[in-house]
């Protein structure tokens, strides 16, 4: 029998193992796949965004954000870089206090994670998927395929739906009379009802804003594609929006490509432009002031077809839908293509001192399959972090 039992090899799960064998414990990591760390390994377009300088309860989002104060109260940023500093791992800043391996690879995080696990005894089960988990007595089972795995506590570390996880976590905490919030896709690209294949590939920095009660807007890169759009500014604003989709509305995206600029600053940018005009197009006109697939798109906003032609109703025109470029956000991308997955198990029966469940002794949760989602920006990784280590300290002192 195996005193610890672990349900995933995500950047929880691995936390939580290698704090308990560190302390002695015999501990069973489980992992559906292949292959350790699997998302964390795509993490931070592959260069794992670890943590970020300032984490704060302002970051995540959670219907019980005390939950989300205690857990962080435990495992701030220095313990954080204390802990991966300890395993070899140097850091280095990026934009907004995002926190990297010097190495910038997240193969580096997953190497040494791994290494560590092994070396004090962290017993890893690959391309094992757990099929069902059971309390009988004092004990847990766990069935894999034809087997029974008996274990004293066990830590569900399943992760979530996105980036193609599995739902077996949640379905593990229903049976076990734990309460799953209704989730859905966050950090994700936007499918528009607009058509914007001869724009798509452009990549601009833009104030975007959400439409919507409460609004919600973010400045940064922007990528125009064929479905819709992406880039770090779709993905800090996509939560609302996604949550929206997932109630069957539709939502309006006001995109401006001068946030720089006021609207009759712009215009008179524009009409000072008018003197290089010597009979060029439109199109022509606004290809070196903008990227020449927008100067194409934005030159069918006006009638004219040559710049000298334009007038001030023209300019105040072109000033305004510059500014105020609409699409409706019809869809997101989904739980696939999704960085992190909103809602999960409700957090109010778990312990936000131990993660373990409040309804089943011995039984304990970490990361994304709880009710708790960051922003864009290492959070969410920082709040897997804390949990497996908040987990691990109490299945420690219990065992």
């Amino acid at each position: 029998m195996f005193e610890v039992a672990i349900v995933g090899a995500g950047a929880s799960g691995l936390v939580a193992a290698l704090s308990v064998a560190r302390r002695g414990k015999r501990v069973v990591v489980f992992e559906k796949n292949s292959k350790i760390g699997k998302k964390l390994l795509a993490t931070g377009n592959g260069r794992c965004n670890i943590s970020n300088k300032s984490v704060e309860k302002s970051n995540f989002h959670s219907n019980n954000p005390g939950f989300v104060e205690s857990v962080l109260g435990q495992f701030s940023t220095s313990a954080c870089r204390d802990f991966f500093e300890e395993l070899g791992i140097e850091f280095k800043e990026g934009q907004k206090g995002r926190l990297y391996p010097m190495s910038l690879k997240s193969s580096s995080v997953v190497d040494l994670l791994v290494y560590e696990c092994k070396r004090v005894g962290v017993e890893f089960r690959l391309s094992s998927e757990v099929k069902r988990v059971k309390k009988i007595g004092e004990s847990f089972y766990l069935f894999i395929e034809d087997e029974k795995i008996q274990a004293k506590v066990v830590l569900l570390a399943t992760g979530s739906l996105a980036f193609g996880g599995s739902s077996s976590g949640y379905e593990f905490a229903k049976e076990f009379g734990h309460k799953v919030l209704p989730i859905f896709p966050s950090l994700v690209q936007l499918v528009c009802k607009e058509n914007l294949k001869e724009i798509s590939g452009v990549k601009v920095e833009a104030l975007v804003e959400v439409c919507s009660e409460p609004k919600e807007s973010s400045f940064g890169d922007l990528l125009f594609t064929n479905y819709g759009v992406s880039g770090s500014v779709i993905l800090d604003v996509s939560r609302i929006v996604s949550l929206h989709v997932s109630r069957g509305e539709s939502i309006k995206l006001k995109i401006d490509l001068f946030s720089e600029l006021s609207k009759e600053a712009l215009k008179n940018r524009l009409k000072n432009r008018l003197k290089f005009a010597n009979q060029k197009s439109v199109e022509l006109w606004l290809d070196g002031f903008l990227n020449p697939k927008l100067a194409k798109f934005f030159a069918k906003k006006v009638s004219k077809i040559r710049a000298d032609e334009l007038n001030q109703r023209d300019l105040t025109k072109l000033a305004y839908e510059l500014k105020n470029m609409e699409m409706l956000a019809i869809e997101t991308k989904g739980f696939k293509s999704a960085e992190v997955c909103a809602g999960g198990i409700d957090t109010k029966a778990v312990n936000s001192k131990t993660m373990e469940s409040k309804l089943v002794k011995g039984l304990y949760f970490s990361g994304e399959i709880l009710d708790v989602d960051g922003d864009c920006g290492g959070y969410n990784l920082h709040f897997a972090w804390a949990s497996g280590f908040v987990s691990a300290n109490s299945i420690c002192d219990m065992l």
